[in-house]
């Protein structure tokens, strides 16, 4: 008997294995991307991969997986920085293949993803918007700020007016609180823009190490503008909007008014330090550009001897020129901006040396195109040798204006610093007679002439470092916002003493020697930044180090004769041999040198970092480079002149081996209290003859408490370091 059997057979396929990539861009390096991806089989895999194209040329990278699990998770980083390309598209995928033998492996590809990097050209367009922006936000932003300070001194005077009411004077807090609120926003975006900006440029542009810890720097500035207690005093104002008191907004206006004049004096800061920066980076970029093509240009030189390639080495050499125009139109567009700096830089165009590279670009082209191997050669390694020249002259008159204004910013810091202790002792004299007289004391009225001499003496110093803080990025914010509270005190002490509320006043005046010893440590730890930076700075023989610093000033002087003596050697060389093309270039860095050397010198001689037998032996030398600086102006450099160099080098071994050592001797005449209060304008004019020495400071004993004994101490300890 046959039994009928049904089946039915169904194939199950392999089917394809799946990928999802879900990509995120690093917001502070804009060439690295994160990848986050989902495969998922039947059986399992034999292959993840990345893929990127370039000029379609394919390249491959395996990324680490588990075979046998069907469905799993990786993550991979790639920055295409690394790729070391300056320009162009980058083509990428994932691909990820299945264990499927039979079928010889099936392979899926996630999305294709495309990645631009930008040329030269997008750069500098992308920073110029970017930073124009910056700029127009930053304006506005200042304009706004006096706008609201505007209307606070008028709801001030609108207050003491009975005929208004409270309805409308709390509609004119409603239009402040409306405006300070647009600025807080317009001020976050500022913030936003120049974070979004240094990262453009520090991924796709050669940004030094000095460049980044500027723009930190900046950064950090820029946070810090809205303060915990300017936003305190916001929020106590707000609450006016809600219930209007009159008493309350005459106590807040008058806060706020000083709070709104120093945040337009930041806002004017931190734009001026922007575009400082900006005309450095600028320079610093063409400086970078042209030494690169420099290296083109040379290795070009190379190439020709070793082939006879003609029409490409022309080719690229009429793309090394290019870059060049490119780079002087950049400096050019820097020192445009830096006619906008309160105090610009001192920077040539150098367009004499450019159009001198311009000639010798056209002349190895010409060679070139004659198809002449020796001449065209000589004539690309002469251009090589110009560029050289050009990017090292202007990379020292770069560094050369950043010694200048490190060493300004240090001595006058010095001298702030100074004239802070002074205010220190002046209040806490006030303070400790004020503590045991009683109101109706005739010595009242003396101390209240007494605390009006501190608020006009301390209004220098705060003029002073406010100027010194649109040059400098070290001076942080927190020393303006001690410089705020020095000043909101003064206010208040001054008229509480004048009202007879003596607690009051002595609350007050505590306040402002707090903000007074405050912020001499705080410029004490900014000058001592300061003098590492430039000393740092100096054993990488890139900028001055302090010349009052003792021994290592000493070997800077002395390599700073080394190299005019090497220059002014080069000089009469050319002149026997009558080679006078490019004498005032020369001529003109020499007499830059003797300048530098001559400024560290008197700021050696006066600053009472050095002995008296040191003293009279500078003095010597720098008479001998008045002399030799004369004869550079003359034009009348010659065998003695080189001989005053070499006696000079002798005189600054003479004076290092005295050791140089700071002098105390009674030579300089102290300034005494009386001279200070019967002419306080002249005290605080800047200048070296009149400044305060440790000596005057040590001279007189002035009674502090224990804690500021320690501080004062520790203050003079390190001056004396």
């Amino acid at each position: 008997k046959e039994l009928a059997l049904t089946y039915h057979i169904e194939v199950i396929p392999d089917i394809f294995p799946e990928i999802q990539i879900e990509q995120i861009e690093d917001s502070s390096k804009l060439t690295r991307y994160f990848f986050k991806g989902i495969i998922g089989d039947d059986y399992g895999f034999t292959k993840l991969e990345f893929h990127y194209n370039i000029n379609n040329e394919d390249s491959v990278i395996a990324i680490p997986f588990v075979r046998s699990m069907a469905d799993q998770d990786f993550y991979f980083t790639f920055d295409f920085n690394n790729l070391e390309i300056e320009e162009g598209t980058v083509n990428y995928y994932f691909s990820v293949t299945d264990n499927d033998v039979i079928n010889n492996y099936k392979t899926t590809t996630s999305d294709n993803f495309i990645f631009e990097i930008p040329n030269k050209e997008e750069i500098l367009a992308k920073d110029k918007e970017q930073f124009d922006l910056l700029q127009k936000n930053l304006d506005e932003s200042r304009k706004l700020a006096r706008e609201i300070q505007k209307d606070l001194n008028d709801l001030q005077i609108k207050n003491m007016d009975t005929n208004i009411s409270d309805w409308e004077k709390s509609q004119m807090v409603n239009d402040i609180v409306s405006k300070q609120n647009k600025l807080e926003q317009l001020y976050n975006q500022i913030k936003k823009d120049n974070q979004s900006l240094n990262n453009f440029m520090n991924s796709y542009g050669e940004q030094s190490q000095e460049m980044i810890e500027k723009q930190k720097q900046i950064e950090e500035l820029l946070e810090d503008v809205f303060t915990d207690e300017l936003k305190k005093l916001l929020e106590e104002f707000n609450k006016l909007t809600e219930k209007f008191n009159s008493k309350q907004l005459n106590n807040l206006s008058e806060q706020m008014e000083l709070s709104y004049e120093d945040l337009q004096k930041q806002l004017d800061r931190n734009l001026e330090i922007l575009r400082k920066m900006k005309v450095e980076q600028k320079i610093q970029d063409a400086i970078d550009q042209i030494n690169k093509v420099a290296d083109e240009e040379e290795k070009l030189a190379n190439e020709i001897q070793e082939n006879r390639d003609f029409e490409k080495s022309k080719e690229k050499s009429v793309e090394n020129q290019r870059s060049v125009q490119k780079a002087e139109n950049q400096i050019k567009d820097a020192l445009e901006l830096n006619k906008e700096l309160k105090k610009p830089m001192k920077f040539d165009d150098f367009s004499e040396e450019f159009d001198d590279v311009e000639k010798s670009f056209k002349e190895s082209q010409s060679q070139l195109e004659k198809g002449n191997k020796k001449k065209s050669g000589k004539s690309i390694k002469q251009t090589s040798e110009k560029l050289k020249n050009l990017a090292f002259g202007m990379q020292q008159m770069l560094d050369m204006n950043t010694q200048q204004e490190n060493m300004e910013n240090i001595e006058n810091l010095r001298q702030i610093l100074s004239n802070l202790v002074y205010l220190s002792f002046s209040q806490e004299s006030v303070l400790t007679d004020l503590q045991n007289i009683s109101v109706n004391d005739p010595l009242l009225n003396n101390l209240n002439k007494e605390q009006k001499r501190i608020k006009d003496q301390s209004t220098i110093v705060r003029d002073s470092l406010y100027a010194l803080a649109k040059r400098t990025e070290q001076i942080s914010n927190t020393i303006n916002n001690e410089l705020l509270s020095m000043e909101i005190n003064l206010d208040k002490a001054g008229k509480q003493m004048e009202e007879g509320l003596l607690p009051n006043t002595l609350a007050s005046q505590q306040f402002v020697l707090t903000a007074i010893n405050n912020l001499a440590l705080l410029l004490n730890e900014a000058l001592e930044n300061l003098e590492k930076q430039m000393a740092k700075a100096s054993e990488g023989n890139q900028q001055c180090e302090n010349p009052g610093n003792g021994k290592p000033g000493m070997k800077l002087l002395k390599k700073e004769a080394e190299n005019i003596r090497q220059q002014l050697q080069k000089m009469i060389d050319q002149m026997k041999n009558g080679q006078m093309n490019g004498m005032n270039k020369e001529m003109g860095k020499s007499l830059m040198q003797h300048e530098m050397m001559q400024q560290m010198l008197r700021e050696m001689m006066h600053d009472g970092s050095v002995g008296s037998g040191a003293r009279k032996m500078l003095q010597e030398i720098d008479d001998m480079l008045e002399k030799n600086r004369k004869e550079l102006i003359n034009r009348s450099i010659n065998a003695e002149t080189l001989a005053r160099q070499n006696k000079i080098t002798t005189r600054l071994l003479e004076a290092e081996k005295a050791k140089i050592e700071r002098d105390f001797e009674d030579k300089r005449e102290s300034k005494t209290a009386d001279d200070f209060y019967s002419n306080p304008l002249k005290f605080f004019d800047y200048k070296k003859d009149e400044n305060l020495t440790i000596e005057y400071l040590n001279k007189n004993a002035h009674q502090l408490n224990n804690f500021y004994r320690n501080k004062y101490k520790q203050y003079i300890n390190n001056i004396e370091k």
